[in-house]
């Protein structure tokens, strides 16, 4: 199956639940939002890490730093300790949903935003947990870092304190204290194995980074977000249309066109019911055409399926007939042989006057009667009849043509087939009707 067919088989067949479906959301969202004052977005630019493997191109670093200032930010310790501090009376619940933080490039510079209908309370709490938020970071980063620095600091303090009153036993004069010597010595050792792990842990410290508030709190420009929302409601509401209408098709497949429905059948399409006294004129040619290749005088019309309407059925015939002309029997005496078709003056035939051993005819077009000079011939009639009003007893060979609208089920193209194989009648055609067809 092409997919020009699906994409035609879903909008023709199902153009109206699609419009609905489409517009039908769009426009209760639009209704729901209307009248609403859109949020005021406050912004605050921080940095999370000055690490340079974070910052890497390619890196997952980035989004983990992101990650990481949004869970800090949206935490509800940090974030009910913020309202409480602004004496915001906002729930943590709602305020952690108008919080949100996005990446600036590669970079670790992320931006945290907070929406609030106050413009002074959007910005206090951005600016707020910013500050939170940064220290946070620091805490998590250095705070391990800098209570084993501390630890040292003390220890340090402790043993330079010791060291003065040894060394002071250890040189005295002319007794020094051998134990004190040795005293002194460890406690020296020690001191320099402790500078030696601040020193290391200072470079832990630096290589650690720190965060820090890059850009104050400022409030962005004002947008309103009913049309973006109302676009997106009616994306949606289309997906669900498309979803609808393609599992309807499966379960009952039509045909879209009626092109696609002669190809289905193997027969040409022969003209259209519905298009103008030239386009039937056209059809009339082309089913006399289909009747004379197949050597057949009769023609049943067909729905697929159903019963077709009277004038569906009446258009056809006018059009297979030809352009309304009627051969009918001149009266008496209208043939007079003085040739102005008066039937006064003129000569009576030869051999008696009752005119009934010669006959011309007259042609009937329009409603108006035009007395021919001369015989017509007479053509013979092709004739058009619904399918119901076949007689399935006569032996007559009958020459099937089919009606479809712009949208075909596939079950009606099978009802079609069986009545050609249980008739033995040949299928001539398809003839197609711009509009829907109603029995």
């Amino acid at each position: 199956m092409e997919i020009d067919e699906v994409a035609a088989r879903v909008v023709r067949s199902y153009w109206a639940l699609l419009l609905v479906m489409t517009l039908l959301p769009l426009v209760l969202v639009g209704l729901a939002m209307s009248g609403r004052e859109p949020p005021y977005t406050a912004a605050t630019r921080l940095q999370a890490s000055s690490r340079a493997t974070d910052a890497a191109p390619g890196d997952a670093g980035v989004s983990i730093v992101v990650s990481q200032v949004k869970a800090f930010a949206t935490s509800e310790n940090l974030l009910s300790g913020v309202l409480r501090q602004q004496h915001a009376d906002r729930s943590t619940v709602k305020t952690a949903k108008a919080i949100g933080v996005a990446g600036l490039g590669t970079s670790t510079v992320v931006e945290l935003s907070v929406k609030d209908r106050d413009p002074g309370v959007a910005r206090r709490l951005a600016d707020a947990l910013g500050a939170a938020v940064v220290k946070e970071i620091n805490e998590s980063n250095q705070g391990s870092i800098r209570q084993q620095m501390d630890d040292i600091d003390k220890r340090v303090r402790t043993l330079e304190k010791r060291l003065g009153p040894l060394s002071r036993r250890a040189g005295a004069q002319p007794n020094p204290d051998i134990g004190a010597a040795n005293e002194r010595e460890r406690v020296q050792a020690e001191l320099t194995d402790l500078r030696s792990n601040r020193s290391d842990l200072q470079t832990q410290l630096s290589s650690a980074g720190t965060a820090s508030v890059v850009q104050p709190a400022v409030l962005a420009p004002r947008t309103n977000p009913v049309v973006m929302t109302a676009a997106i409601a009616g994306l949606v509401g289309l997906v669900g249309g498309i979803l609808i209408a393609v599992v309807t098709e499966t379960a009952r497949p039509t045909i879209p066109g009626q092109r696609r429905v002669a190809r289905r059948l193997g027969v040409p399409l022969l003209g259209w019911a519905d298009r103008g006294p030239e386009q039937l004129a056209d059809l009339g040619r082309r089913v006399r055409l289909a009747m004379k290749k197949e050597g057949v005088g009769r023609v049943a019309l067909v729905g697929a399926p159903g019963p077709l309407p009277a004038g569906v059925v009446s258009s056809v015939a006018s059009a297979v007939y030809g352009d309304g002309t009627k051969v009918v029997t001149a009266r008496p005496g209208d043939d007079a042989p003085d040739g102005d078709g008066d039937g006064k003056g003129g000569t009576p035939p030869a051999g008696g006057g009752s005119g009934k051993g010669k006959s011309s005819t007259s042609v009937v077009r329009a409603g108006t009667a035009v007395m021919a000079k001369k015989a017509v011939p007479v053509r013979r009639l092709c004739q058009v009849h619904a399918f119901e009003e076949i007689d399935p007893g006569s032996d007559d060979v009958v020459g099937v043509v089919v009606v479809v609208g712009p949208v075909t089920r596939a079950a009606g193209l099978e009802t079609v087939r069986d009545l050609v194989a249980a008739s033995g009648w040949p299928l001539l055609g398809v003839v197609g009707a711009a509009r829907k067809i109603k029995g």
